[in-house]
């Protein structure tokens, strides 16, 4: 392998492959990207068995040839290394020799043929997707998904296609037990992206499926019986499936509330931001009061301190002689759903003190995050 190119163009490639790569796992070569040089330029791909990334970028090949490296070490080379382009040379031991101006590196690499297979699109069908609609999206569910390793059916986010009035929406939900959040947009051509009974979407893939929505304007979605594909220009993703399956969510929305309380977004998020830095990993809750007029903040740390705060709030529905209504909340609980949404009012939607929230944007009904109160 023989090959110049643009330092920049290198980077930029390799850097795809980091989020992808498994450093921490028993087999050493998914530490490593694939680098493979033929006619008008090179490939990388990066693959840790679950998600798996190629991307095409041009270069001057001399002499073709594949090889793998250890992707970190490489990129945190090139990111240093002076000059505007590179001289890549491979040797026979699967080794690379990187050559810039006087500057000579050998990063050791392994064999190409020991590298597991990229995924490929075959005969699936692509719908094109705006990006920014799918990040929306992403962005306002991932919060919500589960951390806990025991919990793998909810270590994802569910995609589902929904028809409303002879309309196809893409439906996302996530949940960790604790809340759920449920995001609806309408989605063009979903005939052809057929998931009526639904994917569950590791959240390292919805990571990388993040990463490289914003980096284009569009991208194309298709579907295997095992992974979600994305292309996008010369580069492609794959997500292999979660096969665990999804709570039925539909259970834990409520059908109608008792109390609908009309209160200005910015003003409630940060008046539980403030009176959530008291907080610590034992006292974390927040409770909230609710009048006919008024919405009051309150939380108390033996170990810190207290604090009390008061927002005006508007009584949309239910009965004000019973009222005031105290509710204990994980402050964070709150706080992660206000911080994306983008309307100027939310409503919160309450039966009584014993059963979950749900937090809804006043114009969005498409977007709403249900909340389980906390024992204070």
């Amino acid at each position: 392998m023989r090959l110049t190119m643009e330092r920049e163009t290198l980077l930029k490639g390799v850097s795809r492959t980091l989020g992808v790569v498994d450093r921490r796992g028993t087999m050493p070569i998914l530490s490593h990207f694939l680098l493979e040089a033929g006619d008008g330029g090179i490939k990388i791909s990066a693959t840790d068995l679950e998600v798996s990334f190629q991307g095409s970028y041009p270069a001057m090949v001399e002499e073709p040839g594949s090889l793998t490296l250890p992707a970190h070490y490489f990129h945190n080379l090139i990111k240093e290394l002076p000059g505007e382009s590179l001289n890549l040379e491979g040797t026979e031991k699967s080794n690379l020799q990187v050559l810039v101006g006087a500057s000579r590196y050998q990063l050791l690499g392994l064999p190409a043929d020991q590298y597991p297979a990229i995924p490929e699109i075959t005969d699936q069908k692509m719908v094109e997707v705006e990006s920014k609609l799918l990040r929306e999206m992403i962005d306002k569910t991932i919060f919500s998904v589960s951390v806990d390793d025991l919990q793998y059916h909810l270590s994802g986010i569910f995609w589902e296609r929904v028809a409303t009035e002879g309309e196809y929406f893409l439906r996302m939900v996530s949940t960790d037990g604790h809340r759920l959040t449920l995001i609806e947009r309408p989605l063009p051509e979903s005939e052809q992206f057929a998931i009526e009974d639904g994917i569950l979407i590791p959240r390292k893939g919805v990571g990388e499926i993040s990463r490289l929505l914003g980096e284009e304007e569009k991208v194309a979605l298709g579907l295997t019986k095992q992974s979600l594909a994305l292309k996008a220009d010369s580069k492609f993703l794959f997500i292999r499936l979660l096969e665990k399956k999804f709570p039925e969510y539909r259970r834990i929305i409520p059908d109608s509330s008792t109390f609908h309380f009309v209160v200005n977004r910015q003003e409630l998020r940060d008046m539980v931001h403030r009176i959530s830095l008291l907080s610590t990993e034992r006292f974390r809750g927040v409770i909230l009061k609710m009048g006919p007029e008024q919405l009051e903040a309150s939380f108390s740390n033996p170990e810190v301190g207290e604090g009390r705060e008061e927002v005006p709030l508007k009584l949309e529905k239910g009965n004000p002689e019973d009222l005031p209504l105290e509710i204990g909340f994980n402050a964070r609980y709150l706080l992660e759903p206000l911080n994306v949404m983008d309307e100027e009012e939310v409503v919160l939607e309450i039966n009584d003190r014993d059963r979950p929230c749900r937090l809804v944007s006043k114009v969005d009904p498409g977007y709403f995050t249900i909340i389980m109160p906390m024992s204070l």
